[in-house]
């Protein structure tokens, strides 16, 4: 998905490089003194008649941090959950890092090059062999995963990268990866050009990330971007379409966070970023920031707080949010981080992890009040990803029903905003949970029989009751429909429609029977997933 403007840099004895030799220089000749020493002899060359150059001695046995990724990977049929779309192959980046916490060694890589993996592997520069590879940790949110190697053999000698601080506009930094192209390593050289919010496109999710003008191309993602100094300052992750050029990084700070953040429900994901759950207008109109009494204030309006979120029991509707943590709330939502840089006031929460609060000064009804507001990651009413875990369904007489995750959308191809039922795109850009276990499901497919004659016209659209119980979610939904079965003669499924919703009715009588054939017929191996058998099933 990017573009693939080739800008390598060519380095003759990259494979040999040490960790420190990596980073930015502008003098060629100091740099090449440190890659490597004199030539042994005049008359020992390779075979393109160069001068063999024997590495340094207080390197000759540290070898190259940066790692090439290979994954085997098969994602889920969204459509048809007990079935697997066709297995891929990919390459990408990484580095080794040492974990703070019990000082284990480490490869840094990205989410995406690692996602519903089957199987990883992972080489380091100048060795033919590749060593089998877990992974340990992944966040799809912030695009981060962490990978072990079990084989003691591939970190005898490996030099772990060191972590910078947050670099400045204009730093140079230098890209480290394998892209596409070639099997060695390849170093491209930039500045930082911008920091601030970005979509990150693996997730959608928005945080902070650092744009700089050297080439990442795809195979890059995961590498580490150097500073001068050759400490890691981000992890190379995306670049922007149809442009030349502009790539972006993960900052340390997005990194920091990932590394420690711990979801007690499971080692292996964070909990995520935090959210103070608001929905927020902008005062850049001086009429209406005199409408609000703000008198020499500075801050935006509350027009609305998620009923999910904690802050639902504190913050009012009409609300001014003067500053956070004591920075002060610029008129459109950005707060300084220096003399000529501003971010978005919810990096001030990304900071924070869950269940920890934000000190928040706001304005109501001309009254200003310090609050301690708690935070904590938010789930969105419609699932952006579905990595690595099977998805859920259930199968009632031929009607297919799943639960609705973003990535159905995109069966529709890149355009599905305009491909995809405006319905369930509507959901999926401003939909917001009403209460924490709410995700609509769908009716995905009607397999043809004589039982779902005349419904075919009616998948791909959203349930909303069952013989007039609202339906909450799939699992609740799976419940709901074995409880009817055993009470009912007919279960009516009203669907969401234009204009009101149709019905879908089956005769519970002939139900369990059709059901069975029609798992026959189509070859399905069960009538719910798994996590769903454990309930009475029809």
């Amino acid at each position: 998905h990017y573009p693939r403007a080739v800008m390598y840099t060519c380095l003759a004895l990259a494979l040999a490089l040490s960790p420190r030799s990596l980073s930015v220089r502008r003098r060629a000749s100091a740099a090449q003194s440190r890659r490597c020493g004199p030539p042994v002899g005049a008359a020992d060359v390779d075979i393109y008649g160069r001068a063999v150059l024997a590495p340094l001695e207080a390197s000759a046995s540290t070898a190259e941090p940066v790692v090439k990724v290979y994954s085997v990977h098969c994602s889920v049929n969204v459509a048809m959950p007990w079935s697997n779309k066709p297995q891929e192959e990919s390459t990408g980046s990484g580095f080794t890092m040492r974990q703070q916490h019990d000082g284990q060694l480490v490869i840094l890589t990205n989410a995406h090059c690692v996602a519903d993996a089957t199987y990883v592997e992972v080489r380091k520069a100048g060795d033919s062999q590749k060593h089998v590879a877990q992974v340990a940790r992944i966040a799809h949110e912030c695009d981060l995963a962490t990978l072990t190697v079990s084989d003691d053999a591939f970190w005898e000698g490996v030099e772990p990268l060191e972590f910078g601080p947050m670099p400045s506009l204009q730093d140079e930094v230098s890209v480290v990866g394998y892209p596409e192209g070639g099997e060695g390593v390849s170093v491209t050289q930039g500045v930082v050009s911008r920091i601030e919010i970005q979509r990150y496109a693996h997730s959608g999710a928005n945080l902070l990330a650092v744009q700089i003008d050297a080439a990442i191309n795809p195979g890059n993602s995961g590498g580490p971007a150097l500073n001068a100094d050759g400490d890691v300052i981000g992890v190379a992750f995306q670049n922007q379409l149809d442009s030349q050029n502009i790539g972006y990084v993960i900052p340390a700070p997005i990194i920091a966070h990932y590394l420690v953040d711990d979801a007690p429900s499971d080692p292996r994901r964070p909990a995520g970023f935090p959210s103070l759950g608001i929905f927020w207008q902008a005062l850049d109109n001086p009429q209406l920031r005199a409408y609000l009494g703000m008198e020499g204030r500075t801050g935006v309006r509350i027009r609305g707080v998620a009923p999910t979120a904690p802050a639902a029991a504190l913050l009012r509707t009409g609300d001014v949010l003067l500053e956070l943590d004591g920075h002060a709330i610029a008129n459109d939502g950005s707060f300084a981080i220096g003399g000529q840089e501003r971010l978005s006031f919810a990096h001030l929460i990304h900071l924070k992890f869950a269940h920890q609060t934000i000190g928040l000064r706001v304005l109501r009804a001309g009254e200003e009040l310090e609050l301690e507001v708690p935070v904590r990651p938010l789930q969105r009413l419609i699932p952006p990803t579905a990595y690595d875990e099977p998805l859920p369904y259930f199968i009632y007489a031929g009607l297919v029903f799943v639960p609705f995750v973003e990535p159905y959308l995109h069966e529709w191809g890149d355009d599905w905003q305009q491909d995809a039922p405006h319905e369930l795109v509507q959901l999926v850009l401003s939909g917001a949970q009403s209460e924490a276990a709410e995700q609509p499901v769908l009716l995905s497919r009607v397999l043809p029989s004589p039982q779902t004659a005349g419904y075919l016209t009616l998948a791909d659209r959203r349930v909303l009751s069952v013989n007039g119980e609202r339906v909450l979610n799939l699992r609740q939904m799976h419940a709901l429909v074995q409880r009817l079965q055993a009470e009912c003669d007919h279960l009516a499924f009203e669907v969401q429609c234009v204009g009101g919703p149709a019905v879908i009715a089956i005769d519970t009588s002939t139900a369990e029977q059709e059901a069975k054939a029609i798992l026959e017929t189509y070859r399905i191996p069960a009538a719910a997933s798994p996590d769903l058998c454990g309930q009475s099933e029809t």
